[in-house]
C-alpha cells in the first residue's frame, strides 16, 4: 500500500507541483491508520525527499526564479521551523484529535483556495515580490504544523504577487516547498516522530512517481491536472476534519 501510495502522490508532485502534503498525511491517516502526528511527520520527510528530485527538473530547464525564491524562503523558513516546534510541544487532551481538525481545514482550504485561482486566473497587475516574506511565513507556520499546503498556497501567493509564468511558478514553489518540508521534517525527525519503516517504502516509490510527472506534466494540461487534485483534496480535508470532530465532541 506504501509504494502505492508514494507512486501516486510523487506522480501528483511532479506534474503539477501539489500534493506532498495536501495528500500524504491525509493518505496516511486514513488509508495506513497512522496517527495525526507521526503522519504529519512522516509526510514532510517523504514530501522533502521526494521534491529533490521533482525540483531538479525543473532547476534544468531553467524554471526557477531564484529572486522569488530568496523572498518566499524569508520567511517560510523561520515559520516552517516555529511551526514544527508547535506541533512537537503540544501536549493538550485529544491533541491528535485537534491534529486531525487542523490539517482537514488546511487541506480544504489550501484546495479549495487553488480551484478559485484556477477559475479567476488573475495575475498579478504589479508585481509585487517583497511582500513575499510576509505571507510566505504563515504558509511555512501551517506547512510545519499539518504537513499541508505549502504547494497549494504557495502556488497562488506566487499567481497573486508575480508575474512568472506558470512553468516558473510551479518550479520556484517546488523549492520552496522542498525546504519548508526539509525544515519542518528535520525537526520531527530529530523527536523520533517519523515511521522510518513506512518512509523506506514510500520514498523510492515517491521519487520513480515525481520523475514520471514532471514528463507528464509536458503531455496534460498542469492546470487540468491540479484542479483534479484539489477537488480530490478537498474532500479529503472534509473527510479528516468530521473525523476530527466526531473524536472532540
Amino acid at each position: 500500500m506504501e509504494i502505492a501510495i508514494g507512486v501516486l502522490i510523487g506522480l501528483a508532485i511532479g506534474a503539477s507541483g501539489v500534493g506532498g502534503g495536501t495528500l500524504t498525511a491525509p493518505a496516511l491517516i486514513l488509508l495506513l491508520g497512522y496517527t495525526p502526528r507521526g503522519a504529519v511527520a512522516t509526510a514532510l520527510v517523504f514530501s522533502a525527499a521526494v521534491k529533490v528530485f521533482a525540483s531538479g527538473t525543473y532547476l534544468l530547464r531553467g524554471n526557477v526564479d531564484f529572486r522569488v525564491l530568496g523572498y518566499l524562503v524569508c520567511g517560510g523558513a523561520p515559520g516552517a521551523l516555529l511551526g514544527a516546534l508547535a506541533l512537537e510541544r503540544l501536549y493538550i487532551t485529544s491533541a491528535n484529535q485537534w491534529i486531525l481538525c487542523a490539517i482537514g481545514i488546511v487541506v480544504m482550504i489550501s484546495a479549495v483556495g487553488n480551484i478559485v485561482n484556477l477559475r479567476r486566473d488573475q495575475r498579478a497587475s504589479t508585481p509585487s515580490p517583497h511582500l513575499l516574506p510576509f505571507f510566505s511565513f504563515p504558509i511555512g507556520l501551517e506547512a510545519g504544523f499539518s504537513s499541508s499546503g505549502a504547494g497549494a498556497l504557495g502556488t497562488i501567493l506566487l499567481f497573486r504577487v508575480t508575474a512568472l509564468s506558470p512553468a516558473v511558478i510551479v518550479g520556484t514553489d517546488l523549492l520552496f516547498g522542498l525546504t519548508v518540508s526539509t525544515i519542518a521534517g528535520g525537526v520531527h525527525a530529530y523527536s523520533g516522530a517519523c515511521d522510518w519503516h513506512g518512509l523506506a517504502q514510500l520514498i523510492p516509490a515517491g521519487i520513480l512517481g515525481s520523475l514520471i510527472g514532471t514528463h507528464t506534466s509536458t503531455i496534460f494540461s498542469a492546470r487540468t491536472l491540479r484542479r483534479v487534485i484539489m477537488l480530490f483534496a478537498a474532500g479529503i480535508g472534509f473527510s479528516l476534519l468530521v473525523r476530527g470532530l466526531e473524536g472532540i465532541l
